[in-house]
């Protein structure tokens, strides 16, 4: 690749990607920076509500925004945590909360906890995240706090919760905050017709129906699992992860809330079914919910069944026979993977065009966001000029992400104890999760670290783990992996002499939970603190009703 000096920008897309896509390039480039964006009059966007982790807070600071700017225009909620349902096996549950650690009570990090549980026989799989975090107490009572005078210790509201949201109306919310006022800035509906490569492959123009001809010096695809200028026009390899990921339909829908108090929860709660599990969004103004499963093992017709079965149960806050009788779904299908190449010549794929893993751990917009922060880096690094190891670069950068979460996502599955239908009989028992594992070798291992390979030293090798692995030790841990046996306590005790007497752990721990009862009990549900802080807007126009 020779060396180019990028200026002229087109973005071929709307939705959330591309919004969020022109939006950050209009914030941070230069003046003498062009961006265009073409999106096609015919192509609607389907929403039913989207979850985000912390990560995507990292955008927001970049973008300036304040959760009061923009939250009641899209719908938008608080996500403190993610909740798994029935996923180690039926009637069991567990949280990923976000945020750091809080080792307060445990000198050793982590591994207190698993020595603590082996001599203790009432500490549980739910306990871990007690332990570590302040935030589960409210969470569970689904209340809600901004922690101005820190009494819930280590949770810092800024950065340890992130969004639901209605993505569509985020992007719009974007558009009309950075795009539509801007001279930089063109907004182009119309359908690309035709497109002209140059020899060497590179794009060279589009041919639109009604608007002409457009060149860049960099083509941005947000088109969706459709990829129309990174797969279909220059046909990049595209690496499925189907080997570890089964899950390849959806069936999702909206609902309307019975009891909002109730309902709207601070997490997303994901409840594993009979052949994949089922996601539960609560927006402020509707639920948005969907099945996501394998089309190996259920028929559309089939899934479609089990979850307004799922709809009716008790897994559901409130199980309503009715509301899950009318809700009108849709079909979806899923590819996991993603292109060899994110930028490939001049283009580079954003979004659902570079690649996507099932939403299990909340990634679809985190790899929006993420490859945006990626490219503004890559731009802003020396003024627009960009050679081979500028884009080699962002490469390794998407890659090693996707990688990363593919392995990552495989393990709550991999973890699970459930054989109890095909689907988990197979997904359990018959997918190899990795031949770094057990062959030695880096094929199909990921560009970084090796997320399998640190499990297998952790479980046979050290029966400890580090204070840095993330959100590994909340799936171990939820998933009833001890990292400490019977066998382990006795080695530990005699050669490596660490005692083992955790007698104080479970007196500070009951009193911790006590003393978080009690300031939980004082504070206002997640609803009635969103209405107070801030949706206010509703409130003030009686949009609010706590049944709709």
């Amino acid at each position: 690749m020779n060396k180019v000096n990028i200026k002229k920008i087109t973005i071929v897309g709307g939705g959330s990607a591309g919004w969020m896509t022109a939006s950050a390039l209009i914030k941070h480039l230069p003046d003498d920076t062009t961006v265009t964006l073409i999106e096609s009059p015919r192509i609607g966007t389907i929403g039913v509500g989207e979850s985000t982790i912390g990560h995507i807070n990292t955008y927001m600071d970049a973008m300036g925004l304040k959760d009061s700017d923009w939250m009641s225009e899209c719908n938008a909620t608080y996500k403190t945590s993610i909740k798994f349902t029935n996923f180690r096996e039926k009637g069991s549950t567990f949280h990923y909360p976000f945020g750091k650690y809080d080792f307060s009570l445990t000198p050793d990090g982590l591994n207190d906890y698993w020595r603590w549980k082996a001599v203790d026989d009432k500490v549980t799989e739910y306990d871990f995240a007690k332990l570590f975090h302040s935030t589960i107490k409210m969470i569970d009572d689904n209340k809600f706090t901004d922690n101005e005078f820190n009494e819930l210790h280590g949770f810092n509201f800024k950065y340890d919760t992130a969004y639901h949201m209605d993505a569509t109306l985020f992007g719009q919310y974007l558009k009309r905050r950075f795009c539509d006022d801007s001279s930089k800035m063109t907004h182009i509906l119309d359908e690309v017709v035709d497109i002209v490569q140059n020899e060497d492959n590179s794009i060279k123009k589009l041919i639109t129906k009604e608007s002409g001809e457009l060149e860049a010096d960099l083509f941005i695809d947000c088109t969706g699992f459709a990829s129309v200028l990174l797969d279909k026009t220059l046909k990049v390899p595209f690496i499925k992860f189907d080997d570890v990921l089964l899950n390849d339909r959806a069936v999702a829908t909206q609902i309307p809330y019975i009891d909002k108090d109730k309902e709207m929860e601070s997490v997303t709660n994901c409840t594993a079914i009979e052949n994949g599990w089922v996601w539960n969004i609560p927006l402020f103004t509707r639920i948005g919910t969907g099945y996501v499963y394998s089309s190996k093992h259920a028929t559309e017709e089939e899934a479609e069944e089990q979850f307004r079965r799922h709809l009716k149960s008790s897994d559901m806050v409130i199980a309503d026979e009715q509301r899950a009788d009318d809700a009108e779904v849709f079909h979806l299908k899923i590819r996991h993977g993603i292109h060899k190449y994110a930028w490939s010549h001049n283009v580079v794929g954003i979004g659902l065009a570079s690649g996507f893993i099932e939403p299990l751990e909340s990634t679809g917009l985190m790899l929006a966001h993420e490859n945006i922060l990626f490219l503004l880096r890559t731009l802003l690094r020396r003024n627009g000029i960009i050679n081979r190891i500028d884009v080699d670069s962002f490469n390794f950068a998407v890659r090693d992400t996707m990688e990363g979460f593919r392995q990552f996502i495989s393990l709550h599955y991999a973890l699970s104890s459930r054989s109890d239908t095909p689907y988990w009989e197979e997904i359990t028992k018959n997918i190899s999760y990795d031949k770094a594992v057990y062959e030695f070798t880096s094929e199909g291992a990921p560009l970084g670290n090796n997320v399998y390979a640190d499990l297998a030293y952790s479980l046979n090798m050290s029966n400890s783990i580090g204070n840095n692995v993330g959100g590994t030790s909340y799936i171990l841990a939820g998933m009833g992996f001890d990292l400490v046996t019977p066998v382990d306590l006795i080695t530990m005790k005699e050669r490596l002499n660490i005692n083992t007497d955790y007698s104080y752990l479970r007196e500070e721990f009951d009193k911790k939970q006590d003393r978080l009862g009690q300031l939980v009990d004082l504070m206002p549900t997640h609803y009635e603190w969103l209405k107070e802080n801030i949706h206010t807007d509703k409130v003030k126009t009686g949009e609010i009703n706590n049944g709709k």
